[in-house]
């Protein structure tokens, strides 16, 4: 048995049960989306420096200043913030045309994870399957409206290139391996979690193309082509490939924080009694993916499981450091497997469409509860868009004073930037991502820094005696140093935060 065959229990779409229920799947998708549209223009959409560099980076493309990778990395492709840039030139330079887009591709996302599991097991389990990952919480929710830069992509790319290289029997193999490379490879520029999702698929059909290796050959120049970014950049760069580090060595202990801190995190749970419990329920259903495998000689699940392991490995090792409550944009990688687990469970009762669409809709319901939980009273405004305070009042005050470059905490110098759409630019104070802010603020008559009121950096440059002549001045929650253009930013410790 392939994985393709279903068992007798799966609904005939063409039955009244399987009409309601394809009804009731493109119905919730389409509330998913107009939710996060929706969300869009209320406080629950809220942006961070590392969103709002995607943003910066797709207006740059908007204007003809491509890039491959995120700014100041050798990984993170720009996919998304390319479509989001050739978007932009129709619709204009809108933070909101980046979201609309990035949600797209989760779309994208959940409709391959609803063809594999269909595939895997029935049209019943696929359907309720991508809703369950569809509405996953806000958490999750969150990151396809506020992409940190490939995530959305890479679940894509990585699941697209399994779905194509387990498709049965193609017409034209030559067509499959070239959309599997082309696939594969763009996984892989993205981001090394969308390679990892892929892997599995492409080795599975590089098992059953074994002996037309012209086949195989013809798949390795599509992968090329799309990964050259990457190559290129591995052929020049020496760490494209190294891990990030904190300097500790999390080894076993972030396998095991990935599922007893992160994932309960999206659930907005916090005690250690429930989230063991939420630990021991994800690895059982990963166990359960498994042994349903080994049982159904099932490809596809096969596929989709190991994906999901590679890129866990891919994430921890990745990471550098104990994965936290903070790092929740890592289990959008995790959550397609436990969602088909749960689907396929839910769905082994007498009344399986019945329940698949009381499980879709509670999934739904549950989310929205979320959102209100975590955002009471929630309405219409985005003044407090950005997490670093009223940076638009901020980015107004330096206008008014004819600044129009500075240097910033990291996270408040690219909120800036974006908030003022580059009216006034802002580098970074520490890991710097785009040299020619840093260059505009160099060449500035005077070096003006901004920092958030009382954090480390305020408090060490009231106290420092080491520092030339400056003045200090605070508005909207931010202090404002002005120094002679003499004094050397960068030689000056500065803090993260």
């Amino acid at each position: 048995m392939d994985g393709s065959t279903v068992d007798g229990s799966t609904v005939n779409e063409r039955t009244g049960s399987g009409r309601i229920l394809s009804i009731a799947f493109w119905a919730l998708l389409a509330a998913g989306v107009v939710l996060r549209v929706l969300l869009l223009f209320t406080p629950a959409f809220y942006v961070d420096s590392d969103n709002a560099i995607v943003y910066l980076v797709a207006k740059h493309i908007s204007e003809g200043d491509v890039t491959f990778f995120f700014w100041g990395q050798t990984y993170g492709g720009t996919l998304l913030q390319l479509v989001a840039g050739g978007a932009m030139v129709l619709f204009g330079e809108h933070i909101e045309v980046l979201s609309i887009v990035s949600t797209l591709f989760f779309v994208g996302g959940v409709l391959v994870l609803r063809y594999i599991a269909t595939k895997a097991f029935s049209r019943v389990v696929g359907d309720v399957a991508a809703i369950l990952y569809w509405f996953s919480g806000f958490y999750t929710l969150r990151i396809s409206i506020s992409e940190p830069g490939f995530y959305g992509p890479s679940l894509f790319l990585g699941l697209g290139a399994t779905a194509l290289a387990l498709r049965d029997s193609p017409r034209r193999p030559l067509l499959q391996w070239a959309l599997v490379g082309l696939a594969a490879g763009l996984a892989f520029w993205q981001s090394p979690m969308g390679a990892a999702l892929a892997i599995p698929g492409v080795l599975i059909l590089l098992v059953r193309s074994r002996r037309q290796w012209y086949r195989v050959f013809v798949g390795i120049a599509a992968a090329v082509v799309g990964a050259l970014p990457w190559i290129i950049v591995f052929l020049s760069a020496t760490d494209a490939l190294a891990p990030k580090n904190d300097g500790s060595r999390p080894g076993l202990r972030s396998f095991g924080t990935l599922f007893t801190s992160t994932m309960p995190s999206i659930f907005s749970v916090s005690s250690r009694t429930a989230s063991l419990a939420i630990a021991v329920v994800c690895v059982a259903l990963l166990v359960l993916l498994a042994v349903l495998a080994v049982l159904r000689r099932s490809v596809w699940i096969a596929a989709l499981l190991g994906g999901t392991v590679i890129a866990t490995v891919t994430v921890v090792v990745g990471a550098g450091t104990s994965l936290g409550p903070s790092d929740y944009r890592y289990t959008v990688f995790v959550l397609p497997s436990l969602a088909v687990a749960v689907a396929w469970l839910v769905t082994r009762i007498r009344y399986r469409v019945a329940a698949g669409i009381t499980a879709m809709v509670l999934a739904a319901v549950l989310t929205v509860v979320q959102v209100e939980g975590l955002f009471p009273n929630l309405s219409f405004g985005t003044q407090s868009r950005y997490i670093v305070g009223d940076i638009r009042s901020l980015g107004s005050h330096l206008e008014d004073r004819d600044v129009d470059a500075v240097y910033a905490d990291y996270w408040v110098a690219y909120s800036l930037t974006a908030a003022t759409d580059e009216r006034v630019t802002a580098a970074g104070l520490t890991n710097d991502r785009y040299p020619p802010y840093q260059d505009r603020a160099r060449q500035a008559a005077v070096h003006t820094v901004v920092v958030l009121e009382n954090n480390d950096n305020d408090k060490h440059l009231q106290v420092a005696s080491d520092l030339p002549p400056h003045t200090r001045e605070v508005t909207s929650g931010y202090a404002i140093y002005t120094f002679p253009s003499s004094f050397d930013v960068s030689t000056y410790p500065w803090s993260l935060y």
